[in-house]
């Protein structure tokens, strides 16, 4: 619960599907534990795969693509079959490309090293997916339990883990796709328009069950909730993602953004970010500017004091959205911005690092 989570059990229904102790942990047809863990930059680092037992290795395959997130086709994908003494078989499935370290025909002792940990097959995230057989005939579930075996073949086995927790979070400057949170985005906490356009915050957790309602909050400096995503929940989830972000813009709030993941109303994040005053290319300017409208929708800007440096203009509308944006030379002290595709309304536009002034367009 903290390096791995095993997410998925052997399914022990012929209807539905359940764990060995009645759960939701498994799903239609799943004949093994999944171990997963956190992310593929973990699996990048080398997470070695041990023998649960002394045997002889029948099988290997380590030769297959081995970063797969969405579950399509491959079966076990590189796999290393062992058979023990007792009849049964293990296996130890999606496995790291070119990471097997054993050959058909060696012995093995319990706790040796057999390979690294892999996303190859039909796999969508980097996990173990340890199997059982008896006789290479008969699916065994290594637990015991209520609905499923009445003896463990572990020595020590792992505890069952059905409440909700979190496995990591953290803010980024991108909307995410599952693909990039499955990579581990880098860290950023603090922002700065327009190097920075979108604050996004995600989490990874598990527990979350059918009906509870996930949600975020984005707390404005000034104290109050900017905005709130929500979602309910249509079934079990024992490893998944949940992220929501917000625009940056020149009119965004400066200073510190909290963060509020709740499950059911409950908080069970609180993060936090800055946002810092936008960098000005031309310093502070004391003077006015003149708008006039040539024709044909067209505005012309007018300012008193030439420009010492090239500058930015952005145009914005009502709901602070980027429209139009440009480079002022240095020494200007007009710019002509095309109006014949903005319809009638009221609009911003900012010069550099100076207040926002309204434009209306007739």
């Amino acid at each position: 619960m903290h390096d791995f989570f095993i997410v998925n059990y052997v399914d022990w229904s012929f209807t539905g599907y359940h764990d060995y102790l009645c759960g939701s942990k498994s799903y239609n047809g799943h004949q093994g534990t999944d171990f997963v863990l956190r992310n593929f930059s973990q699996m990048d680092s080398g997470v070695f795969v041990f023998a649960a037992e002394d045997g002889i290795v029948t099988y290997t395959i380590d030769t297959l693509f081995d970063r797969n997130k969405t579950a399509v086709s491959g079966g076990l994908g590189n796999y290393i079959c062992i058979k023990h003494d007792n009849l049964f078989y293990t296996y130890y499935g999606h496995l790291k490309k070119c990471s097997v370290l054993v050959n058909v025909g060696d012995s093995v002792h319990a706790g040796d090293t057999l390979a690294m940990v892999g996303s190859s097959g039909y796999s969508s995230d980097p996990h173990l997916h340890f199997e059982v057989w008896y006789d290479s005939l008969y699916n065994w579930d290594p637990f015991s339990g209520t609905c499923g075996n009445p003896q463990t073949l572990w020595i020590d086995a792992l505890p069952y883990h059905a409440d909700f927790g979190i496995i990591d979070h953290d803010c980024n400057n991108s909307i995410p796709t599952l693909d990039t949170l499955k990579e581990r985005l880098p860290s950023q906490k603090i922002y700065s328009y327009p190097a920075d356009t979108v604050i996004n915050f995600w989490m990874q957790g598990y527990g979350v069950l059918a009906n509870d309602i996930s949600a975020v909050n984005w707390i404005a400096p000034d104290g109050d909730i900017y905005y709130t995503y929500d979602y309910a929940h249509t079934v079990d989830w024992w490893y998944y993602y949940f992220w929501s972000y917000i625009p940056l813009n020149a009119f965004t709030q400066t200073g510190i953004w909290k963060i509020q993941y709740l499950v059911n109303d409950e908080v069970k994040i609180e993060d936090s970010v800055e946002v810092v005053s936008h960098p000005s290319d031309i310093g502070s300017i004391d003077q006015y500017y003149f708008i006039t409208n040539p024709g044909n929708g067209d505005i012309l800007l007018h300012w008193n004091i030439p420009l010492t440096k090239s500058s930015p203009v952005f145009w914005y509308d009502l709901f602070g959205r980027l429209l139009y944006s440009d480079t002022i030379e240095a020494s200007s002290t007009e710019y002509l911005i095309s109006g014949n595709w903005k319809p009638q309304s009221i609009y911003f536009i900012i010069i550099g690092n100076n207040k926002p002034f309204t434009c209306i367009m007739p």
